[in-house]
């Protein structure tokens, strides 16, 4: 076995242990499955397959060995009691693609609230510092809003996530990974303050105020109601509501529902006439592109244009030939056929919107880390777009179409097969989109509860926008939009 698969089995192994030292297992439920071990390899198996014929970015990942991870994982499913154990395993597998399209789900049978749970405390990542966004009215005073986690368990929180979150975050770069981890995903099983249901966790925190202190919180979330303070709002897919000087704001959470299309055509007489608009995708995790279109149609009097994409081509017999182009020139041709990088590339895709009214004011597009997939494929539409600004931090990095397959057990996996890219080839995937305006996010935000995206993007609204009319938007802060 290589070094790498050496220190791939290692990480893994210690992961395992950390996870099992910092829970006590409840009894497997009655009815949850059972695997063989033949299942249980087979369910490794068929992923490494399917990685290893259609991944799509393993230039992404230059320092792993696809082939002695699979060899340095199948003792480690093999001893694997559970099915959440097989899954938190393959989760592992999987997480080393680090590639947000590129991940696997629990089966149904394996209940969520059997196996983890959470305080009702709700985290945000601030410069790699797990700060507290929210929390149940029982904990206000003891740990406010703007609280800055230091440990869990007594554990660092840098060392705990490293030591028990981190292998098991699918995530294309540090920043995402910091932010999936500390906030955490219940219905993916991981995340700072998740553990046993029931449990207690010993959280040292600095309030606002500067005093350390410790506070025992029960992961209950799923076992007993209670409410944030303040509450958390309810998130339509659609919202929309007047800012001052004329100023529309729309945010559009997820192109999951074709409906939001519609939603949208119901408020184009309002934004035709706005001063200006801000368009947030802060939240829009994606959904479909078809859907994102409708809405694109709305803005933009010019051919649009779609992501390049490209995906991987196998042919058996010029595989095999390959293998031989040491030894006979003719297959030199051949050898990236036997080394799996061929591929197939589409053009961009163009796109005439239909005519009508167009919504012609400066569009400040408000941009963040949970900006993804579907949503990010709408920024490389909307990019050229000269009355659009892009405001935020950068997007998460993270579209393609997956592959889905069933596993073992009840559960799927998905592995994405195709390349985006922006028309003339440049990645985003893995990098993000970035802001043509940044602005981060920062602790005193949290605290005292301002939205400094917004803020700023309303600022910049007001530097295009005088007495109702459009002027020059100033180059100084680098708008592209121009009036028309």
């Amino acid at each position: 076995m290589s070094g790498i698969g050496k220190s791939i089995r290692t990480l893994g192994v210690l992961a395992c242990v950390a996870f099992s030292a910092a829970r006590t297992a409840p009894a497997q439920p009655a009815a949850e499955p059972q695997l063989t071990d033949e299942e249980k390899l087979y369910g490794l198996s068929l992923i490494w397959k399917e990685v290893d014929y259609n991944f799509a970015f393993f230039d992404q990942v230059p320092d792993l060995d696809w082939d002695s991870a699979y060899r340095a994982f199948i003792p480690q499913i093999l001893a694997a009691e559970h099915v959440f154990e097989y899954y938190r395993t393959l989760q592992r597998f999987l997480a080393l693609l680090k590639d947000g399209h590129t991940n696997v789900y629990f089966p149904r049978d394996v209940e969520l609230g059997a196996w983890v749970d959470k305080p009702w405390i709700v985290l945000r990542e601030v410069e790699h510092r797990a700060v507290v966004s929210n929390v149940e009215a029982a904990l206000a005073d003891d740990l406010p809003i703007g609280s800055e986690i230091l440990a869990v368990d007594g554990i660092p929180v840098k060392e705990y996530l490293e030591r028990n979150v981190f292998p098991y975050v699918a995530a294309c770069s540090e920043r995402v990974l910091w932010d999936r981890a500390i906030r955490g995903n219940l219905s993916r099983r991981y995340g700072l303050l998740v553990g046993p249901p029931g449990s207690e966790v010993r959280i040292a925190a600095r309030t606002p105020d500067g005093e350390v202190r410790e506070v025992i919180a029960t992961r209950d979330r799923l076992s007993r109601e209670s409410e944030y303070v303040p509450p958390l709002p309810d998130r339509p897919d659609l919202e929309f509501r007047q800012l001052e000087a004329g100023i529309a704001y729309v945010a559009l959470n997820s192109f999951g529902d074709r409906e939001i299309v519609g939603e949208f055509e119901a408020i184009l007489p309002e934004l035709r006439q706005a001063t200006g608009v801000v368009l947030d995708l802060r939240r829009n995790g994606g959904g479909s592109d078809s859907n994102a279109l409708g809405i694109l149609n709305h803005l933009a009097r010019d051919t649009l244009v779609g992501p390049a994409w490209r995906t991987r081509v196998h042919n058996a017999a010029f595989k095999a030939w390959g293998r031989n182009a040491g030894e006979q020139p003719w297959a030199a041709r051949y050898w990236d056929y036997y080394m799996g990088d061929v591929w197939e590339e589409s053009a961009p895709g163009r796109m005439v919107p239909p005519p009508g009214d167009k919504v012609s004011a400066p569009i400040m597009v408000l941009i963040g880390r949970n900006t993804a997939s579907a949503a990010e494929n709408f920024l490389v539409v909307l990019d050229p777009l000269p009355n659009v600004t892009f405001v935020g931090e950068p997007t998460e990095g993270s579209t393609g179409q997956p592959l889905h397959f069933d596993l073992p057990g009840g559960g799927s996996a998905r592995v994405v097969v195709k390349r985006n890219t922006y028309p003339d080839g440049r990645d985003y995937v893995g990098v993000g989109i970035q802001p043509d305006v940044p602005v981060d996010v920062t602790l005193e935000d949290i605290r005292v509860g301002r939205d400094a995206v917004l803020e700023r993007a309303v600022r910049l609204l007001s530097t295009c926008v005088g007495d109702g009319e459009p002027t020059v938007c100033q180059p100084a802060i680098g708008l592209r939009w121009r009036p028309t």
